[in-house]
This record gives structure tokens, sequence and C-alpha cells, in this order.
């Protein structure tokens, strides 16, 4: 593999020598007017591989002449993408990918596939480690952004592949893939649900949604085809944990490839017609019993799709997108489309030209060769096919979750065609060579011989494939059922809201195996067992009925071998791998596949079974050849059989001789040295001389070798774990299951057994001064408390439950009719400000929290606790008169000299500091009090990021002129304008936005990666749209300031927000409009 390794670095540096052409040639795809362009599409490289000096400088000079030619914002440029090659690459990271990073490289190199082929590649073979999955679900709206919005010409979907790649090791990650996916389909689907045309519609992002949609569900479906039979082998000694981890990658790979070739089951029936000259008097379908239709009114029908030109034909073409040949039917057809939310208005029959294509059904007003316009379309994924017994002779009836279509053909074969093609597509598996569907089924039957045995049809799933299904679709069920009931409520009037909720809430259907999926893969399983409707919690708006679920979830469950201990902090990942892991029996798994193979072949289903009750899979009788785990004599705990690879005790990896002279870091090496995949000549022209030979003169040094300082390294951190929190707690009072100490990402209460145990933060704050605080702003009831009395009454009831396992509360926000996703995109760029300040050790507190949009239209939140809108604070009976916020800082948690108030002090210098920071950087607007919260600690908390990246209330007209919010009331608690509390936050603000401009780059690429043809309030329209708010970003950044000047700078900043006018008179605006109290 190593000499494969060297001809390729070889190939590479030889097709570098290749003439460059001009710097006005290439064809890139736009960019925002920050950034310019790449000088051309050619790739030059600096390489040793003519044996003079001469030879060498000839190279050499295509790239000299490249960087005469650009200007100097080109060469920053062509600078910035150097660098980030050799931060990934070249770098020691100390074992981690700079996911950060790795996106702004597919970001910046998206007009070669080749590149972007090699990152998703290199990024796949170290998903196994939690880090780097970590960095991969948290920069997923970039990655998604990029897989809807670029319009790459290329020849593969390499994007939707690595994708699918990813979304096979967490179900997790193919859920919040899919919530995202949803969004989008709304965004570019041909008409509305009101069935009004949509005048975003666009087909290539529309079809690149359902498609992949489609595709990820295949791949939690059939998961890594291979998985368990690599386990076995590397179970029984045959290959090595380096080779399991390799060709389980490989397996993911070759799965992924396979089912992102679209449209093969479709053409492969296409030219079995053609050879096999399948006529329409050839196709049978048994018929309802019923009256027979009128010859008079058939006539008509006939007589009247014949008026059209357009018969029904096959038909193939080149993709524009692909390049391939993609075999289409189509044909006119009368139709009526009854739309959902209004089926009880009257349709009439229009003529139509219908079209199948690659699982899709369009509609367009007449032939597309004759200029017909797209007027419907609907993906066939899943969709119901019937014969439907009207009024009308031949009709038949296409809907799926959305749409409904009810169509007349011209006769009796032309229907039974159609319905023949239709469920072809709808009911076809992409793991399957060719359409089988229930029609076929039924003939193929019929054909056999009576006494022949029973046999199933490739369609249907294995008993743990139908598993993974289940949860998959129940999951995703679950979570529109949550934000339904917020969406019913809003029709109801707010004095009717609270008594109907719990009625409503106790309606949802729990999923056997379901989850609140506000977390990351990596984060603690929490299955949810039960919902307390009557805790149930409603908000009135205007326009919206936010709600509060509190729901009991289980954790420490038993899953997979019986022998295995459970462990209470097993991740969500790692639950469902386990959970879902068990294979069918042995004569009925997946065949390996082939080196040559194109389709994976599925033999008969197995015979596990699912506990639905408590979302299990357990193991039949497997068969004397089935390696059983619990007849062996190996100690359950030493398995190594993670979804991790850090978890897996795995031999070193040993370089051979050729890849430890190749220049590079350890992972690069391991990748070049395990894998066949080439290195793009853009990549290699950018790393180290491979030989490692002096440059020569400077002037022919590239700019890596001029030892320029790297980009930072950005990790994104988490919240803190918590274990024995309370100062009275001991080793030996602390809760424990099979030998796993229990831990907490949050405070709250968990009871095992008869124990509950409570976790809160320890930051210098008293009991007896939270105590105070609980009374003003959590009602009189601290969330440790509240989940504690919860978990009680669960316990008074009567519920049956395990004393061995652990009961905790989970909350969380359900809203509707908002569309979530640009706040979203917000917390992530808090988060990573966030990550910012804790890389560079400065004391800046933000809160952040998770927030999800499932559609264009529905979303779910964390809910704060232990907090409440400063707008409350005010409206409080416990609020002092007189003396503002500083008067109950002082109530609440004593004397200004005191530890107490002094910790208190400091978790709202350092909260206001960091909130003043992501306000100004962020251009965060509408910032009334009723969107900043206080917690009982003394922390400022923002909410609500509708307004964002300059936009405003009032657009130009916006009262919200200063840099961020900054009222006497929040200068008082700190001590006034000369206080050392002031001089403090001056400090922490000076040093946040120093640390924000070092790391200026990374966070203008994530902003100018979610501004591409983005949909977003703050990115789109005449105000904010064409790159505007990417240039005001920039300048918030304060990259034209020299460094020196900075500090006064900053300082100006919070000078001019002290007190501002227009802070305060939108306040007023607030109070007299809004109620908010200020």
């Amino acid at each position: 593999m190593a000499a494969s390794v060297e001809a390729n670095m070889s190939a590479v540096q030889s097709s570098d020598n290749s003439p460059t052409p001009t710097p006005n040639s290439g064809n890139d795809t736009p960019r925002s007017p920050r950034v310019a362009p790449p000088v051309s599409k050619s790739n030059t490289s600096s390489t040793n591989s003519s044996p003079t000096r001469r030879a060498r400088q000839q190279q050499q000079t295509p790239y000299a002449k490249k960087l005469s030619y650009a200007t100097p914002a080109m060469r920053k440029h062509e600078e910035f993408k150097n660098q980030l090659v050799h931060d990934v690459f070249g770098r020691d990271n100390k074992g981690r990918v700079p996911m950060e990073k790795v996106t702004m490289l597919f970001w910046q190199f998206r007009d070669d596939p080749a590149v972007v082929q090699f990152m998703a590649q290199f990024v796949a073979r170290f998903s196994g480690s939690r880090q780097t999955y970590d960095g991969i679900e948290f920069y997923l709206p970039q990655i998604a952004h990029m897989i809807i919005h670029l319009e790459a010409d290329w020849d593969e979907a390499i994007l939707e592949r690595f994708a699918l790649v990813i979304a096979q090791q967490s179900q997790h990650f193919a859920l919040q893939l899919t919530w995202i996916l949803e969004g989008a389909i709304e965004d570019y689907q041909p008409e509305t649900v009101e069935g009004k045309p949509n005048p975003g519609y666009n087909k290539l992002f529309y079809h690149r949604c359902i498609t992949l949609l489609s595709n990820i569900e295949r791949c939690v479906v059939y998961g890594s085809p291979r998985s368990m039979e690599l386990q076995r082998m590397y179970e029984k000694g045959d290959i090595t944990r380096d080779e399991f981890e390799h060709m389980k990658l490989e397996d993911r790979l070759n799965n992924a490839k396979q089912i992102t070739t679209h449209g093969a089951n479709f053409r492969n029936l296409m030219q079995r017609m053609k050879d096999t000259k399948l006529s329409m008097p050839d196709l049978k379908l048994e018929r309802k019993k019923g009256k027979e239709k009128d010859g008079a009114t058939a006539a008509t029908t006939t007589a009247a799709m014949q008026s059209d030109p357009g018969s029904s034909s096959i038909m193939t073409s080149v993709s524009s997108e692909k390049g391939k040949q993609i075999s289409k039917y189509g044909g006119n057809l009368l139709y009526k489309r009854r739309v959902r939310t209004a089926w009880y208005k009257p349709k009439r029959w229009k003529n139509r030209y219908f079209e199948i294509e690659e699982r899709m059904l369009y509609c367009y007003n007449f032939k597309p060769s004759y200029g017909g316009q797209l007027r419907r379309a609907m993906p066939l994924e899943g969709a119901k096919v019937e014969e439907f017994e009207g009024k009308y002779p031949f009709m038949f009836v296409v809907k799926n979750h959305h749409f409904e279509f009810v169509i007349r053909a011209k006769n009796e074969k032309e229907m039974l065609l159609w319905i023949k093609l239709l469920r072809g597509e709808s009911e076809a598996n992409a793991l399957i060579p060719h359409i089988v569907s229930s029609d076929e089924i039924s003939e193929e039957k019929k054909e056999t011989r009576e006494d022949e045995t029973k046999r199933s049809s490739p369609n249907e799933l294995t008993r743990s494939q139908a598993a993974r299904y289940e949860f998959f679709r129940n999951e995703r069920d679950f979570v529109a059922a949550v934000c339904d009931v917020a969406e019913e409520l809003r029709f109801h009037e707010p004095s009717e809201r609270k008594k109907l909720a719990p009625g409503l809430v106790s309606d949802i259907k729990l999923p056997p195996c379901g989850y609140v999926p506000l977390c990351k893969s990596t984060d603690i399983w929490r299955r949810v067992d039960s919902v307390m409707a009557s805790e149930t919690r409603v908000f009135n708006t205007n326009e919206r009925c936010p709600m509060i679920y509190y729901f009991v979830a289980k954790r420490g469950e038993p899953v997979g071998s019986t022998l295995e201990p459970r462990n209470p902090n097993l991740d969500v990942a790692e639950y469902l791998h386990t959970l879902f892991k068990v294979p069918d029996s042995a004569p009925n798994r997946l065949t390996a596949i082939g080196e040559d193979a194109d389709e994976l072949k599925l033999s008969d289903s197995g015979d596990d079974s699912v506990d639905k009750d408590k979302g299990e899979v357990k193991v039949e009788d497997q068969g004397e050849d089935y390696d059983e785990f619990e007849l062996t004599m190996e100690d359950p705990t030493e398995r190594q059989d993670s979804v991790w690879s850090e978890d897996n005790k795995s031999s070193k990896s040993f370089l051979s001789s050729s890849m430890k002279g190749m220049k590079g870091n350890q992972q690069f090496r391991e990748f070049m040295q395990e894998s066949f995949a080439k290195l793009p000549a853009k990549i290699a022209s950018r790393l180290n001389r491979p030989d490692g030979r002096p440059q020569g003169k400077k002037g022919r040094m590239s700019y890596l070798d001029r030892n320029a300082a790297p980009l930072i390294n950005v990790p994104i951190v988490d919240a803190p774990i918590m274990e024995n929190a309370n100062d009275d707690d001991s080793a030996a009072d602390s809760l424990s299951l099979d030998g796993q100490s229990i831990i907490s990402a949050g405070t709250g209460s968990i009871v095992l057994g008869d124990t509950i145990k409570q976790f809160e933060h320890l930051d210098g704050v008293t009991k007896e001064s939270l105590d105070r605080a609980k009374a003003v702003v959590c009602g009189g009831e601290s969330w440790a408390e509240q989940s504690a009395r919860m978990l009680q009454s669960v316990k008074n009831e009567g519920e049956e439950t395990d004393g061995s396992t652990l009961q905790e509360v989970v909350s969380m926000m359900a809203k509707s009719n908002d569309d979530l996703r640009q706040e979203v995109f917000v917390m992530q760029m808090i988060h990573y400000f966030e990550s910012v300040f804790v890389k560079a050790n400065i004391p800046i507190w933000l809160k952040t929290y998770r927030i999800l949009s499932t559609s264009k239209s529905t979303g779910m939140l964390e809910f704060l606790t232990d907090a409440t809108s400063i707008d409350s604070l005010y409206k409080s009976d416990k609020f002092p008169k007189v003396g503002g916020l500083r008067a109950y800082f002082e109530q609440v948690y004593g004397s200004p000299t005191s530890k107490c108030f002094l910790a208190a002090q400091r978790n709202f210098i350092r909260s206001l500091a960091g909130y003043s920071l992501v306000a100004y950087l962020l251009g965060l607007k509408d910032r009334h009090n009723g969107n900043i919260m206080i917690d009982s600690r003394g922390h400022i908390i923002h909410i609500d990021f509708g307004f964002a990246f300059g936009m405003a209330p009032g657009h130009e007209w916006s009262m919200e002129r200063a840099p961020f919010k900054l009222t006497k009331d929040y200068i008082d608690v700190m001590g006034g304008p000369y206080s050392e509390g002031f001089k403090e936050f001056q400090k922490l603000f000076v040093d946040g936005l120093k640390a924000a401009r070092s790391n200026s780059l990374s966070a203008l690429g994530l902003v100018e990666i979610m501004m591409y043809k983005s949909n977003y309030p703050c990115f789109s329209g005449p105000r904010y749209g064409g790159g505007v708010s990417l240039k005001r970003f920039e300048k918030r950044l304060l990259l034209d300031v020299p460094d020196n000047k900075v500090d006064i700078k900053a300082k100006k900043l919070i000078k001019t927000s002290m007190n501002h006018k227009g802070t305060k008179l939108y306040d007023v605006f607030q109070y007299h409009s809004n109620g908010y109290a200020y």
C-alpha cells in the first residue's frame, strides 16, 4: 500500500507541471464580495522531480506568475487556504481533527471535487473519535447548507455520500440532518401545503433534499451491512483491531456509494420494458368487487384524454447535474389535487403531463419538450398508490404526508401501468438491484406451484432492520406530535389553553425507545418513559403558544448482552449502536460484498424480536454455528465493541518506512498509508516539500515555509460534568450503578431506588442566598427541588419502577409558527465564541443551550431552569421598590463586602461581558427586558435571536443604535463607572474582543457559508442580502484597526453604550407596546 501512495504522490507532482491558465480563466462558484475567487482552476506545485535547480525554478514559475497577477486580497486569500491545509495536515494537532478548519477547507475548495472527496474520506477515517464526531455535529449546519446549495457540476454526490457515511455511525446524526432537510424541502418545494405556488421553488435543491432524505432512511435501516460479520472476524482473531476499523469504514463508504446511485432501479425497469416489449395488455391488477364502469363514461374519458398530443412514452435524457442517462416515463392524465388543509374545496379535473423520474412524480401544464412548466411535484418514497372507486372510471390516488393526487387514466390498461410504475418507485429498495412492487409479488406467487413453500419478498425487512426503521420513524413522529400540540393550542383562546394542554399532552403516543433529541451523539442517553402532563406550562403570546414539557427519563437500563454491566453514563450513539447491533440469525445475514459487486444480496428475514415495551432487541435461537456471547469465557467488560475508537483497546499504528519520510502530521500519514485515496494536487502543492530539502532563496519559498503563525485551533467546549456536586457529599455517599459512578451534565435530581440525588453548581453563592433568590426567580422552588418533587410524585403514584434504574426529569420547550433556523445558527456562533474565550483563558461566561429546528415552522429548545426574565424580575412582588437591580443583589446575596455578594457580582460581570461581546459582534437586536434573563446565581442570559447581524425591528428607523445594551442598572450592580468591578468588565470586554479578532477568519467563514443562497431573514432581502451582513460583521471585528489601537476602540464602544438614549427609548417603546418593564 505504501508503494501505491508513493505512486500517487509522484503522479500528483507530475500533474502539477501543466501550463497555468491566465488569472481570469476558470469557472468558480460565485463567492461573497469579501473573499476574492481563486486565480484559476489549475494547480501548480514546487517539487523536486527535476534534477537541476533551473528545472525546479521553471516548475515554480507558474505559481509565481499567478501571485504576480493576483491582487493583495487574492494573495491573502491564497495564503489563508495554504494555512488551512497546513494546519489540518501539516502541524501536530495532538490526534485531533480540527473540524472548524476542515469545514473551511470544504468551503474554500468547493469548486474542486477531488479536494472535497479527499477531505470527506479523511474526516470519515477519524470520525470514530468522540472529539471529531462532536466537531462534525457542531458544524452540521454548514455541511448541510453546502450539500443543499452548492451548484457543483460533479460526477458523484461527494458531500451527500459523506453525510451518509457519518449517518451510519449515529442515528442521532441522521435525525438531526433529517430535520434540516425537512425544513429545506418546505423552502424549495413547488407549492406550499395550502396549494399555492411557492415563490422560492428550486427544482435542484428540492430534488437534492428529497433524495438525501430517502437515502438517510435507508442508511439507518440497513446500517453497515458487514459490521457484524467483521465483528465476528475480529473476535476470532482473523483480523486486527486496526484492520477491523479500516474495513468497517470501507463498508460504510461502499454502502453510501451504492445508495447514492440515483435512479438505477427505475432505469433497470425501463430497460426491461424495452427489451421484453412489455405491453399494457399484459398487466393485470386484482380489482375490488363493485359496480362495472359505465361504457359511455369510459368513452368520454378516453376522448378527453386523446385530445392532447402528449402520449405515454419511455424517454432518456442527460442529467445536467450528474451527466448520466436517466430513464423517465411520462404521459398525459386527468387529475385533481386535494389539499390536506382544505380538502373540502371543489377541484376541477385538469389535463396535465405527468412524469416519473428518480423517485419523483412531476406534473407539468404540458409536455416539457414543448415548453411546459412544472406545476406540482411530490416524492414517491413511501407514497401510497391505490385504485380509487369513484364516480369516474380508471381513477387512482397517489398520496404522501403532504400531497394527494387523484388521477384518471384513458383506459384500464394505462391505469394499471401507471399504478405498477408508481408502486415500484414508492416500494423499491435502494439496496435491491431491481424494482419489485407488490403487483409483481402477487404475480410471482400465482406462477409458483401450490405446494411450493412461501417465499419472502426482497423488500421485506429483517427483524433487526425493522427495529431500526421503527425507532427512526417513531422518533420523528414523537417530535412532530410534541410540536403539533403547541400548534393546535395556538388556535384556541388564551384563557382555554392552560386547561386544554394537559389533556392534549397526555394523548401523545410515547415511542418504546424515544428520547428528547436536544443533545449530541456523545451526550448521555435518556429514554423517555412517561410525560408529566399535569406539570405542563403554557405561555400565551399573540402569534404563538410555546409550551414547557416535563418527561420522566430513564438511564442505566440493560442493553445488549445480559452479562454486560449496565452503564448509566452510556451516550446516545453507543446506546443505539448496542441496542441495534444484534444480528439476524446466522443463515439470514447479509452476504459479503465482492470487489466487483454492484449490489447487496439480502437473504431471508431473521428471527430477532423487539421488546416494544422497553425498546430492547432480544436474540432468539441462533443455531449451532452462532457464536453466542453468553457461551464464551470472555469477560464481557473486556469486549472491544464500541462505536468510538478510543474506547477500543487498539494497538499502536506503525507507519511504514516510506511513510516516515513523508511530510505531514501523524494522522495524515496514517490516512495515506491505510487508504487508496489519491492526494489532490491542490493539497499536495500546499504541503511542505515531501523530501524536506531547503527551499533555497526566500523569494521562492511558499507561504507555509516562512514559519507563519498557525491559525488557532478552537475546540468546542461542553457543559461541565458534575459528580458529587454538594459540599456534604463524600465518595462513599456518591451514587453508582454496577460500579459506574453516576454523572450529570446539569442541575437537577436523579432517583435510584429510594435515593434522590440533587446536582447543583458550586461557585461561591451560598445555599441561604439561593433560597432567597429562588423566591424571586424560581417561584420559590429551585429546579433541583422541583425535579425531586416530580420524581417523588411518580413513585407515590405507584407506577412500576425498576429499583436499579435511574430516573430523572427532562424539560424542554416546544414552539410552532416560528422558524428557529436562524436562532440555531446564532446560538452556534455564540457557542463558537464561548470556545474562543475558553481557549484564550478569558473568564467570560456564556450560557449555550440547545435549539433544534424540526421544520420551517416548528422546533424545540432547551428550557432554562432557575432563571427568569428581567421583565418578570422587575414585576415580582419581592423585588425592591427602590434601588433597582443593585438593591436586589444586596437583598438576596448580602452586604457588598460579603463573599456571597462578591461571587454573585463576579457572575454578573463575567456574563455581562460575554453577552455584551456577542451582542456587539453578532449584531443582536430586540434586546428588551423580555429577551434578557437572570438566573439565581446572578448570571445574565440573552435569549430570542430573531433579530441578528444588524437586522432590527424598524430596520433603518430602529432605536437600538448602541453597540450593545449597558444600562444604569447594570453599571450600578458592578459598583459604578469608576469601580473595580467596572474595570474588570472593561478588561474582559477588551480581551474578549482581541480573542475574537484573532479567530476572525474562521468566524467570517462560518457566516459566509450560511449566507450563501440563504433564506435567513438576516442574510436576505434588499437590506441584508448581497453580502451586506458579512461586511458589517467584518467591520465589527475591527480588522481594519491597528492592534495597538484596539484597546482604545473597545473602550470607546463601552462608553458609547453606557446609558445610550436609543436603548432607553426602545425600553420605553416596549413597555408601552408590549408591557415589558424597565
